[in-house]
């Protein structure tokens, strides 16, 4: 796994190609896992509809959107545990946060109930960055029927939520590939 790369230092076209080549690879293996099925469909990833996110307001279909609830000094929280339908197939490529005083310091990509992990990204250096995301090329995969799991460690402070109902807004950049003509909500 090479370390995620901020975007203020990739051109338009850069993203755009590393965009296209996931789309492209998870396609792939989703036509190679279900040739049955027929047309496929790749959007951006939804926080609620297609990860059904842990705790908090953001934790609802009516309110779709990227947010964990209160943050424990120094204690991993749980963001995503959701398992996959068969026929839908995820890939995570970056993060974002959308917060002046973040207290997020790392994000664990794992499998299910942390039984194993992809990956333990340091976010920190985004924090310093003019545009607050990262990318890899490298993507986390997540084939239909496993289930996407992923934590939080905020730093030695913790964080209350604000008015929101949110503490820090954290973006997971990424794919869905599932069947065409499925209905998006759960």
């Amino acid at each position: 796994m090479r370390t995620m790369i901020p975007v203020g230092q990739l051109s338009t076209d850069q993203l755009d190609r590393l965009r296209e080549d996931i789309e492209f690879d998870l396609m792939t293996k989703a036509k190679k896992a279900r040739p049955q099925t027929g047309n496929w469909i790749c959007r951006q990833l939804l926080p609620w509809t297609d990860l059904a996110l842990v705790g908090g307001p953001a934790a609802g279909v009516l309110t779709d959107f990227w947010g964990t609830q209160v943050l424990v000094a120094s204690t991993a929280l749980i963001y995503v545990n959701h398992q996959l339908q068969d026929d839908e197939f995820v890939g995570i490529y970056g993060l974002n946060i959308r917060d002046v005083n973040p207290s997020i310091i790392k994000v664990l990509f794992q499998t299910g109930a942390a039984a194993s992990t992809y990956g333990a990204i340091n976010v920190e250096q985004m924090y310093g960055q003019l545009i607050p995301e990262i990318v890899t090329p490298e993507y986390y995969y997540y084939p239909g029927g496993s289930t996407v799991y992923v934590q939080v460690i905020p730093d030695a402070v913790g964080k209350a939520v604000g008015a929101d109902g949110v503490a820090d807004h954290l973006i997971l950049l990424g794919m869905m590939v599932k069947p065409a003509g499925e209905v998006l909500s759960l």
